[in-house]
C-alpha cells in the first residue's frame, strides 16, 4: 500500500498543477509567446539575446525567458547536470578565475535560467576585477529576481510568489536578507518561516509563501515515466 499512497499524492500534484494561471504568471500566455517562432519573445530568440549580453532586454523578456523556460527540454528543476557539478567543483577546488569563467558560461549555455551560475559568475568577475562584466550579470541576476517578485504578493499561498525551481526560493530571501528557520510544504507552496534576528526596521517578515506547482509537476511526470513497478492493488481489487 505504500507505493500506492506515493502514486496517489504525485497524481493529486498533477491534478492540482493542471492550473495555467498561478498567482499573477499566465502560462498559457507564456507558452504562446515563446513557441511562437513569429514571436518576440520566442525563446531561442530570447536565448540568444541573453547569452549576447543583450542590454536592451526588458522585464517582460526576462518574464519570458523565466517562466518559459519550464517548457524546454532542458528544464530540470532537481538535481544538477554534469556542466552545474563541473563549476561547482571548480569554485570549491579555486581552479583559476578564467578556468571558472568558462566553466560557469557553459553551464548558461546549457540552460540560460541557472540564477546559482550567474550568481557565481558575478563573484568570479568581481575576483577578476572585471566590473563592466560583473555589473552585467549583477543586472541579469536582480532581472530574474525581480521577475520573481513580480509574480505575486508572497502573504498566502494564493498570492504566492512563483518559481520554477525551490533553488530560486532562497535567492529571494537571500536578496531580502533573510534567514529561513522552517520550511512547510502547504498544498502546492512551500512557507518559510524567518529569524528575526538581523532583521532590520519595526516589522519584522515572519513568513512568506513560495508557489512550487511547477517543479512539483515535473517531479510527477517523472515518477509517471519511470520505470517504478505498478502501486498495490486497492483492496477491493483483491476481491
Amino acid at each position: 500500500m505504500r507505493q500506492f499512497s506515493v502514486v496517489v499524492i504525485f497524481t493529486f500534484f498533477y491534478q492540482v498543477c493542471a492550473a495555467q494561471v498561478i498567482s499573477e504568471v499566465n502560462f498559457d500566455a507564456v507558452k504562446v509567446a515563446v513557441s511562437d517562432s513569429t514571436s518576440t519573445y520566442y525563446y531561442p530568440k530570447l536565448v540568444n539575446r541573453f547569452l549576447d549580453n543583450d542590454t536592451s532586454l526588458t522585464a517582460t523578456d526576462y518574464h519570458h525567458l523565466y517562466y518559459g523556460n519550464i517548457f524546454q527540454d532542458y528544464y530540470y528543476p532537481y538535481g544538477a547536470s554534469e556542466a552545474e557539478k563541473k563549476f561547482k567543483e571548480g569554485v570549491a577546488n579555486n581552479l583559476p578565475l578564467p578556468d571558472l569563467e568558462v566553466l560557469g558560461l557553459a553551464v548558461l549555455k546549457e540552460n540560460p535560467v541557472n540564477l546559482d551560475a550567474i550568481l557565481k559568475l558575478i563573484l568570479v568577475y568581481n575576483l577578476m576585477k572585471n566590473t563592466e562584466m560583473a555589473t552585467l550579470y549583477a543586472t541579469k541576476y536582480v532581472s530574474f529576481l525581480e521577475v520573481i517578485y513580480a509574480s505575486g504578493r508572497g502573504q498566502t499561498c494564493e498570492n504566492s510568489f512563483v518559481v520554477i525551481s525551490v533553488d530560486d526560493e532562497y535567492h529571494i530571501t537571500s536578496n531580502l536578507g533573510l534567514e529561513v528557520k522552517n520550511q512547510v510544504l502547504e498544498g502546492v507552496c512551500d512557507r518559510l518561516y524567518f529569524s528575526k534576528a538581523g532583521q532590520k526596521g519595526r516589522y519584522k517578515l515572519k513568513t512568506l509563501y513560495f508557489n512550487v506547482r511547477i517543479p512539483l509537476t515535473y517531479l510527477s511526470k517523472s515518477y509517471n515515466q519511470s520505470d517504478l513497478p505498478p502501486p498495490d492493488p486497492l483492496p477491493d481489487e483483491d476481491e
